[in-house]
């Protein structure tokens, strides 16, 4: 991250795309709020926020009186916003990008391809597929929430909250927009919603990074507090060994000559200074009866001591397991742990003992339950496979979640028999592969049993090759327009809810192409079929 505020700012405005006017005319320092007919209306402190990087230079309209408050950002764009903003490391000269979809060479995105390699080298996105970052793919509100959140280096934080409890939001981003919503980064709707799958526009992307910028900052004048306290106390403790060992010196000298002469053939024995020891770690939970999935955090009370555990039984020493998140229990487990910082001694052992308690319920009823409460801890693709539902990852168990759990809305998720959900999971994995194939690129050509294996209707022999030509005149994506972008952190199901695509978009070229909208990665079984039985009525 940047030192100084016009270092973190000026990266937002070069990743805008604002217009900058001729020498002539008013330059951006000399602008407010008031200067621009869409922000009049804003509340003051809003505006404040406005006027002071407007006044800074950062900001200036995409029109003369038009600051452009609601115009959407792709992701070519924010990959240049996020680079600056968080001073990563950018390579100005790099020409290829390990992406398939971005090339140097692309009039309209192609001068982000080394911001695009730094945030993704800083672990801020990998794309929204494998080998595939769509650059014109828009921003959506939950993807902007989790770059922010990972930009401040709060990725564990965001995985560790419980997350919203919002069904606008997808089940990947709960906890990323969680985070978000408590640091003030973003707010909802007036409607009490986040929004997650809406896009993100101008105004979001402004006050974000303001807030951003503002809690940055605040963080690095507590981290050099930190430092400075710990080096004052270093030099204390610095100060008081030499003062202790000069005492000890002064003890080993005769106070008298007449007195007792030491054996000047054996040197003065001086002992070394006492050392501190740091604090022993504590367990939150301590330890106990526990359900599979409880997460335990370790913690030292000695500020900036670093803890070191097993799992297996034996002492921790410093090349034992170092702690950096929580620790997830899925059966009867001791932990032990150490706390060290140098300069002082280590702490004893500390012993946690766990106990995982067995639920008499099956797993068709814990997947049953968790869909209709929505809390899915401790379900996991182990839990489809013991009920018998084959087809469940570690890649796509939280888009199933999803889908199950969204499946009856607006009515809580009913129960479902075991067939009934494997029949969901294979639809699903199987509507997700077409939208991948037609989207992406990605995956083979899906033939008459993959329609069948998705639950589409009205796929023969004879009428394949048509369909999948029509189908591929009416994806937006990764070659073939500006579509997708859902789905970008979450792995396995874009967005975790397959949204379907604007109504009102342009068609492709076939007969009829208007009437049932554009499809994207993340478009629905009902989506594709609507377009299947289009092309079967345009014959």
């Amino acid at each position: 991250m940047g030192n100084k505020v016009a270092g973190f700012l000026m990266g937002v405005l070069l990743c805008l795309g604002s217009v900058i006017y001729s020498a002539d005319s008013v330059t951006a320092a000399e602008k407010t709020s008031a200067d621009f007919s869409d922000l009049k209306d804003l509340d003051d402190a809003t505006k404040a926020k406005f006027d002071e990087l407007i006044s800074a230079g950062i900001f200036d309209g995409v029109g003369e009186g038009t600051f452009g408050l609601k115009d959407e950002m792709n992701r070519a764009q924010f990959a240049k916003v996020a680079a600056l903003i968080f001073n990563l490391k950018v390579d100005k000269d790099l020409k290829t990008s390990s992406f398939s979809d971005v090339n140097a060479d692309d009039p309209a995105n192609g001068y982000a391809v080394p911001f695009i390699e730094a945030v993704k080298a800083a672990g801020i996105t990998d794309g929204v597929a494998d080998g595939v970052y769509d650059p014109a793919g828009k921003v959506t509100k939950e993807q902007l929430a989790t770059f922010l959140i990972r930009g401040l280096g709060k990725d564990a934080d965001a995985r560790a909250t419980p997350g919203v409890d919002d069904h606008t939001v997808s089940e990947w981003a709960k906890g990323y927009v969680a985070k978000a919503l408590e640091l003030k980064l973003m707010s909802n709707g007036a409607d009490g919603k986040f929004g997650g799958q809406s896009h993100a526009t101008r105004d979001l992307l402004v006050l974000g990074a303001y807030e951003a910028q503002q809690q940055y900052t605040e963080a690095k004048r507590q981290e050099e507090e930190q430092k400075k306290k710990e080096e004052e106390e270093k030099k204390k403790e610095e100060e008081l060994k030499k003062q202790e060992e000069e005492k000890k010196q002064q003890q080993t000298v005769p106070s008298s000559p007449s007195g007792p002469q030491p054996d000047s053939s054996s040197p003065p024995v001086i002992q070394p200074p006492v050392q501190s020891t740091v604090a022993t770690p504590t367990a939150s939970p301590s330890g106990g009866e526990v359900t599979s999935g409880t997460q335990v955090t370790l913690t030292s009370a000695t500020a900036t001591a670093a803890v070191y555990y097993t799992l297996d039984g034996s002492e921790p020493t410093t090349s034992s397991t170092l702690y950096v998140g929580p620790i997830t229990i899925t059966n009867n487990t001791t932990i032990k742990a150490i706390a060290v910082k140098s300069g002082l001694k280590n702490s004893s052992v500390a012993s946690f003992v766990y106990t995982v308690t067995v639920s008499s319920k099956s797993s068709l009823d814990l997947i049953n339950e968790a869909a209709a409460s929505g809390d899915w801890t401790g379900i996991d693709e182990s839990t489809f496979a013991d009920a018998g539902i084959t087809g469940v990852t570690s890649e796509n168990v939280y888009g199933i979640q999803g889908i199950l759990q969204d499946y009856d809305y607006p009515s809580s998720a009913l129960p479902k028999t075991l067939n009934e959900i494997q029949t969901i999971v294979t639809e699903t994995i199987n509507i997700n592969a077409i939208n991948n194939y037609f989207a992406y690129g990605t995956g083979n050509e899906p033939d008459k049993q993959t329609f069948e294996n998705a639950g589409l209707k009205g796929v023969t022999d004879q009428n394949l090759a048509g369909i999948i030509s029509y189908l591929q005149s009416k994806y937006l994506g990764a070659g073939g327009g500006s579509g997708g972008g859902a789905g970008d952190i979450g792995g396995g199901f874009p967005g975790g809810g397959f949204p379907g695509g604007d109504p009102g978009d342009i068609g492709g070229g076939f007969p009829g192409g208007g009437s049932s909208g554009p499809l994207y990665s993340g478009s629905s079984k009902q989506d594709i079929q609507a377009a299947i039985d289009e092309y079967l009525d345009s014959l």
